[in-house]
């Protein structure tokens, strides 16, 4: 019966072995960037891209990896322990996996709240240039409008400074033909010089 127990034993084990030489190894997540190495080269598009396939396929092996686990489990003696064993190791490469699926998310989050407010930050700075032009042509046009209404105003009061000249000429004209016209009449009304005396008439 002891060599029986052993023998189980030992087949256990060996087949354990085996099964875990057949597997790919369980992934181990890649050395992170320092936070300065992180923001002193930002990742590109590419291989952002790059790393999501590669987090994909390393979850698509970790499943493949958990399958053949549990089918080499079924040929053992103690399926339910393999069983167990497989699915801990499928939880510990998950957790793993996981932290990097985490930090890779939250990387493309920023990268994409950077970007958005890169494009917020470029559209406020276009509508306040916007704004600055448009307060600069306003006040072009109300500089251009004060220069015409004050040339208008200049012509306006030249033109009524002429016109006042005119109707001063006017005015005097008008006194210096009424002065006339009164010297004539006065000259006619006057009255005829008394005669001279004769010489020798009072003799």
């Amino acid at each position: 019966m002891k060599r029986l127990v052993l023998f189980v034993t030992v087949w256990c084990l060996g087949g354990l072995s085996w099964a875990q030489s057949v597997l790919p190894p369980a992934p181990q997540p890649a050395a992170p960037a320092s936070a300065a190495e992180a923001h002193a080269a930002p990742l590109s598009e590419a291989e952002r891209q790059a790393i999501s396939q590669q987090l994909a396929q390393r979850r698509q092996q970790l499943e493949e990896a958990y399958k053949h686990d549990m089918q080499i489990c079924y040929q053992k003696f103690d399926v339910m322990h393999c069983r167990n064993e497989a699915r801990e190791r499928r939880i510990q490469a998950n957790a793993l996996l996981r932290q990097e699926e985490l930090k890779f998310n939250a990387t493309e989050r920023q990268i994409k709240a950077d970007e958005m407010q890169r494009r917020l930050a470029e559209k406020n700075s276009e509508a306040q240039r916007e704004d600055a032009q448009a307060q600069r042509n306003a006040a072009v046009q109300q500089a251009k409008e004060r220069a015409d209404a004050n040339a208008q105003k200049q012509i306006d009061h030249d033109n009524k400074g002429g016109n006042r000249e005119a109707y001063e000429a006017k005015q005097r004209e008008a006194a210096e033909h009424r002065a006339n016209v009164e010297r004539k009449r006065r000259e006619r009304d006057k009255p005829p010089a008394a005669p001279l005396p004769v010489p020798g008439a009072s003799k």
